[in-house]
């Protein structure tokens, strides 16, 4: 075959230009420390570096996840840790409070500070976190969830929040709880003294019912009560399970407290003939009314009897109270103790990945400065043939 002289130089450029983009590249990686800086380096490689890459962002992601968590579940602790506190001094206030030496003036001072710890209390509950949402409001986290509102007599704490609960994903597979119920904390606390209230549906008239609460435990006998209008004014007390009368032909006042076998609820509104509201033992008391019904004792209970059976049912509700807040910590301890354990096994993976990533990705120095000394040894001998090739021609010989 003929191999023109144009031919053979075009021939011999293209292949020092090939061998000079290899040397070129090979400095390249060398300089920068990166082999596969483009996807046509390596298809293969530079596949498995995007897609561990994205696995990195990903637990990255997850740890953003992590220490938002922490940070909403760590207030949640500190918030419940401050109300421990309160109930705890409340505890002391009711020890103080039982005692048959106070005068009225010592007690109206306890019964003040009382007052102010339910209101503290409430501030607590209705706790917000950095970004503006209340911690124990579930879903309905911009509406402020525990208020004070008044029916009848009755001033109560009502809970406007729901049972929502959001949830965060802190690996793969594994998602974490950042809320912490309000209602069982503050609104369920168990007591024997809980009471359920409810207006008959067959109700004619606009009476509304308030909470009913227990105000005298030496005279109070648990049991179902009715509270029967024999007229639009005048109301009966029925004891359901007797079948008898506590109270018969009562006036009916708007919103006046109406007391009965150491009872204590309001109607509000106008009730209709034949209107009935029902009384009976209920489950749960909300926290807020147990300080209430302490407050209520120093100022208004008449007897020593009364006085001291009340301290006694307000220190059992204020235990009962008190646990609900410690299991409330415990769950939020062990879910910050789950995010520990997580937020390591994801930064484990993250310093793994990218180890990875970097061997893949990476230039190996030893093997690319040999291969550069290779390669430009090779391009040194191409050069010196093709010089000595070049120089051999006809009118050499014949010179």
């Amino acid at each position: 075959m003929r191999i023109s002289t144009s031919q053979f130089y075009l021939q011999g450029l293209q292949a020092f230009g090939n061998q000079q983009v290899k040397l070129a590249k090979l400095q390249e990686q060398i300089s920068t420390g990166v082999r596969i800086a483009n996807p046509s380096d390596d298809p293969a490689g530079a596949a498995r570096v995007l897609e561990l890459e994205q696995e990195i962002k990903l637990h990255e992601q997850y740890q953003t996840n992590i220490t938002l968590a922490d940070q909403r579940l760590s207030l949640q602790d500190s918030t419940l840790q401050g109300a421990e506190n309160l109930l705890q001094r409340v505890r002391e206030l009711a020890i103080h409070g039982n005692n048959a030496s106070l005068d009225e003036v010592s007690r109206n001072a306890i019964a003040d500070e009382l007052d102010q710890r339910r209101q503290e209390l409430l501030s607590l509950a209705n706790t917000v976190d950095s970004n503006g949402d209340f911690l124990f409001a579930g879903f309905q986290n911009q509406q402020r969830p525990f208020e004070f509102v008044q029916t009848g007599s009755v001033e109560h704490v009502q809970f406007n929040g729901d049972e929502g609960e959001r949830w965060v994903q802190i690996s793969q597979s594994r998602q974490i709880n950042t809320d912490t119920l309000g209602k069982p904390l503050f609104m369920e606390v168990e007591s024997s003294a809980a009471l359920n209230e409810q207006a008959d549906a067959a109700n004619a008239g606009s009476g509304v019912i308030a909470p009913a609460s227990v105000i005298d435990h030496s005279v109070y006998v648990p049991g179902e009560y009715r509270i029967v209008f024999t007229a639009a004014n005048t109301y009966d007390v029925v004891d359901v399970a007797a079948g008898t009368n506590i109270v018969t032909g009562a006036t009916y006042s708007d919103s006046q407290p109406i007391e009965f076998q150491g009872i204590r609820t309001s109607i509000t509104g106008a009730p209709a003939a034949g209107d009935s509201f029902t009384i009976r033992p209920g489950q749960y008391q909300d926290v807020f009314e147990i300080i209430d019904n302490l407050s209520w004792t120093l100022r208004q209970a008449t007897t020593d009897a009364q006085r001291s059976a009340n301290y006694a049912q307000a220190l059992n509700d204020l235990d009962s109270a008190y646990q609900n807040l410690l299991e409330g910590r415990t769950s939020i301890g062990g879910r910050m103790n789950a995010l520990d354990a997580q937020k390591d096994d994801n930064e484990a993976f993250i310093v793994t990945t990218t180890k990875t990533v970097g061997e893949i990705r990476d230039t190996d120095l030893a093997e690319a400065i040999s291969q550069l000394t290779l390669e430009q040894t090779t391009l040194d001998a191409a050069q010196a043939v093709f010089a000595r090739i070049t120089s051999s021609s006809l009118f050499n010989f014949l010179r």
